[in-house]
């Protein structure tokens, strides 16, 4: 009896030997070649948006799985309207590059460009395609007066931010951007207390603070009451009204 246990334990342990044997024969890695090609593409932001006459630069990174051997990388793009480089070189040792994408949208568009990793090139396994989103808000000719800075009128440009909030560059003084938002449902003007002009090395910026703005949709007037002060020492100069006008409807 203890032989049959003896020769069955045996022939067991040659059958498992030879299945062990023939799985290890039979498995075979992955091959390079089943992973397509050898580059990814990402980007730290895909939304981009610009004002009337900011240059129009995109980001977008291009990665290598294995920078061992120089190589071109093909790109493509899938709307005219935007300037994508053919292929990215890499040299041996390169394993990242950023490429920038250009486009010359009007003010007022807003564009979606796929940008991809040509077929041949790109690693199956990672993200080959990214979608980048342009918008390009539109400009007003507009017209400020205030009796702080004088009688007289002075012709601005408002920037249309999105979302009922806008942007004067340079509102009353170079380097100093005015902004503010308007609810068109309630024509409520909302403008933040912000710097808006330089007095001096000594006393720092001009601000102003807003108590009450409201917008005509019949005459396209922003009347605001607001305060001028010098924050750096308590001093406010005064409070006086602040009319700023669209020359054209901002709804239309």
């Amino acid at each position: 009896m203890k032989n049959i246990f003896k020769y069955t334990f045996v022939a067991l342990l040659s059958v498992l030997a030879l299945t062990a044997c023939t799985n290890e024969y039979e498995y075979d890695a992955p091959s390079a070649t089943d992973q397509g090609g050898n580059a990814t593409i990402s980007a730290k932001t895909t939304s981009f948006v610009f004002v009337p006459g900011e240059t129009q630069e995109c980001k977008v990174t291009v990665t290598r799985i294995n920078d061992a051997e120089a190589e071109e990388i093909g790109l493509t793009c899938d709307n005219t309207k935007f300037t994508v480089p053919s292929s990215v070189s890499f040299a041996a040792g390169e394993k990242t590059k950023e490429v920038t994408i250009t486009s010359s949208l009007d003010a007022g568009s807003s564009e979606v460009a796929n940008i991809s990793i040509a077929q041949t090139n790109a690693f199956i396994y990672g993200a080959n395609t990214i979608s980048i989103s342009v918008n390009v808000y539109r400009m007003f000719d507009a017209v400020i007066q205030t009796a702080m800075y004088g009688s007289d009128p002075w012709n601005v440009v408002i920037y249309e931010l999105g979302a009922g909030s806008y942007m004067i560059p340079d509102a009353f003084a170079e380097g100093y951007d005015l902004k503010f938002s308007i609810d068109f449902n309630t024509n409520k003007v909302t403008i933040p207390a912000q710097y808006i002009d330089y007095y001096d090395d000594e006393y720092g910026g001009i601000a102003m603070s807003t108590s009450t703005a409201t917008y005509d949709s019949e005459t396209l007037l922003i009347t605001a009451t607001s305060t001028f002060f010098l924050p750096s020492i308590q001093y406010t100069f005064g409070t006086v009204p602040v009319y700023i006008v669209f020359s054209e409807d901002p709804l239309q």
